[in-house]
């Protein structure tokens, strides 16, 4: 079977304390001409500060946000954020978004959202006319917006994406997104439930079908005697979501109350958390390609005692893995 074309990101596993942290991943991007470097929700600084720093220090690479808590922010906020980031990385930058779980939206808004899918249906019809520089008016039941944009129409330069675990998700996004990304996705997860869904949406909609990018979790170099804790101390939270667990029910794994070792291993077996070498990693990714993914962002979890020179060479093993494999599809 013919290898498919990886267009390998890099994922930031963690939000830095400071600007540097996020400069960093941003010039460990641009040696390696990776796709994108990708980051998280963030909790101390925001990633602008990082972009603008690396940019100051001539490093440049495309960037993106995968994903922020539409809690954590405001139309209004994003597009001045997603402004800035365009023009100091200079190449269009992907902003994706998620509605979150009840209790960061109890937490940040007050209450718990009853229908998150319209929340993010009101954010996106806002966040795309301010993006435009136009005339804004939306009055909703989470967001409303009214503002005259006095800025120059962006959306060209904006890739506005959905976080997607399960079919709902995916078909608003098929719906009203650029973009999907999915988190602890299986290829046969991603090729028979989600991209399916995407294309309903899209084609209830009737425009085209946004592009997927899929997140890969990988340790490369990780004794086999440190997998289980590297897996739990990457992962742990997600497992024990009640909205990952159903997906993952949906995709065959179930996990019922707190999360064991044998369940950390069932995850490993089922390669959602690759842990091996390089070509591992890239063998995986290109199963995910395979699977409908555009573009596959990797998170490199870090062994113990891991550091930046470490984190470098894997990264550095991995870039070229894919390189090799891109390169056979291509002769």
């Amino acid at each position: 079977m013919t290898t498919p074309t990886i267009r390998l990101s890099a994922y930031s596993p963690y939000s830095g304390p400071h600007v540097q942290d996020a400069a960093w991943w941003v010039a460990l991007g641009a040696s390696l001409g990776l796709e994108r470097v990708w980051f998280g929700q963030q909790s101390s600084v925001s990633v602008l500060g990082g972009v603008g720093y690396a940019a100051g220090r001539g490093h440049r690479v495309p960037v993106g946000s995968a994903v922020t808590l539409l809690p954590t922010t405001t139309p209004f906020a994003s597009a001045l954020e997603l402004r800035s980031l365009a023009q100091l990385s200079g190449s269009t930058v992907s902003a994706y978004f998620s509605p979150g779980y009840p209790a960061i939206q109890h937490a940040l808004d007050g209450r718990r959202w009853p229908s998150p899918l319209t929340a993010t249906r009101e954010f996106f019809a806002a966040l795309r006319g301010l993006l435009a520089g136009a005339d804004v008016s939306e009055r909703g039941d989470y967001y409303s917006t009214t503002f005259t944009s006095p800025a120059e129409d962006v959306t060209s330069s904006v890739e506005l994406g959905l976080g997607v675990l399960r079919p709902a998700m995916a078909r608003l996004a098929g719906e009203i997104a650029d973009g999907a990304v999915t988190w602890l996705s299986s290829p046969d997860y991603l090729s028979e439930v989600l991209v399916p869904a995407l294309h309903d949406g899209a084609d209830s909609a009737h425009r085209a079908a946004p592009r997927v990018v899929a997140t890969l979790h990988a340790g490369v170099g990780v004794d086999p005697a440190d997998a289980v804790q590297v897996v739990r101390t990457g992962i742990g939270p997600h497992l024990s979501a009640p909205h990952y667990r159903d997906m993952l029910t949906r995709s065959g794994l179930q996990l019922d109350g707190p999360v064991t070792d044998a369940d950390v291993r069932a995850v490993i077996d089922r390669r959602l958390f690759v842990v091996g070498d390089a070509l591992d990693v890239a063998a995986r990714a290109a199963e995910l390609a395979d699977a409908g993914a555009d573009e596959v962002s990797v998170v490199l979890h870090d062994a113990p005692g891991a550091t930046r020179d470490d984190i470098r060479r894997a990264w550095t093993d991995v870039a070229s893995a894919a390189h090799r494999s891109t390169e056979r599809t291509a002769a």
